[in-house]
């Protein structure tokens, strides 16, 4: 049976520690959890009011607690831009060495805003250097690291395709985002078809309310709706997974309060 997670971006405006949420997590009956990691610390991850892991904390502790709740760590959610190089590729070197302490197989990240007056052929160029750079550290500690569409290149199929032809590295791969393809005016069904092979994570996040207004002008959100109640085709993108042979794990997105309905209906649909 496919392992059900979450991302800890479900607890962003909860104002407690990470701790707090893999307690709520067990008790709803997840398998596992996605954790969030930031270089360095902030006053608000110090006196312990955000869900924020640092990775200057001790991996070997924080993966005992979280194995205490009866979870493990099935990504690591390290987000940055691989059009920054010395910030980018040290974020996540260092971020794929943490991900293994702590047991689990993939870093998951995006390819970031696009600076002003860059064009595109120089975006490319410039994380084609990147990318290989950081999966040299993937391939040394047999980790995936895999993209997200969050951002004008990855919220559609051909973008995607295209970043994925950049390396010929193994270790890069999708994680996708069933609700940032769909707020980015895309459809997330016909695009996962494209890629569906090289799937190694899966994020379900489903769009419906006032972030239906802003379809075709985001390409990503923390959260939506609970799953099953806006208007993604969750159901079938799951139909798409499991015909390319996908037995990873999906990863829910949506507000804590939205959790319990979320899992029930993925569980069924799993």
């Amino acid at each position: 049976m496919a392992k059900i997670s979450c991302n800890l971006d479900a607890f962003r405006h909860s104002d407690k520690p990470h701790q707090y949420a893999y307690k709520v997590l067990s008790e709803l009956g997840f398998d596992s959890v996605e954790p969030e990691v930031m270089d360095g610390r902030c006053i608000y991850e110090t006196y312990h009011y955000c869900p924020m892991v640092s990775m200057d904390e001790d991996p070997a502790e924080i993966r005992r607690t979280i194995s205490g709740y009866g979870l493990d760590v099935s990504c690591v959610s390290a987000h940055t831009s691989l059009l920054e190089t010395e910030y980018g590729v040290r974020y996540l070197r260092r971020a794929i060495k943490f991900a293994k302490h702590l047991g689990a197989p993939i870093v998951n990240t995006s390819e970031g805003p696009k600076p002003e007056g860059m064009s595109d052929e120089e975006a490319f160029a410039l994380m084609k250097h990147n990318l290989n750079e950081v999966l040299k550290t993937a391939e040394s500690y047999d980790m995936y690291l895999t993209m997200e569409p969050h951002g004008e290149y990855t919220t559609n199929a051909k973008g995607l395709k295209k970043i994925l032809a950049l390396t010929r590295s193994e270790k890069l791969a999708v994680n996708f985002d069933t609700g940032n393809v769909f707020l980015a005016g895309n459809d997330p069904v016909s695009t996962l078809r494209q890629v569906a092979d090289r799937v190694k994570y899966v994020h379900v996040k489903d769009i419906g309310g006032a972030l239906l207004g802003e379809r075709g002008k985001v390409t990503g959100t923390p959260v939506g709706v609970a799953v099953g109640e806006g208007n993604v085709d969750i159901k079938g993108c799951v139909n798409v997974l499991r015909s390319a042979g996908y037995n990873g794990t999906y990863s829910i997105e949506a507000a804590e309060k939205d959790l319990a309905k979320s899992l029930s209906f993925l569980r069924k649909v799993v």
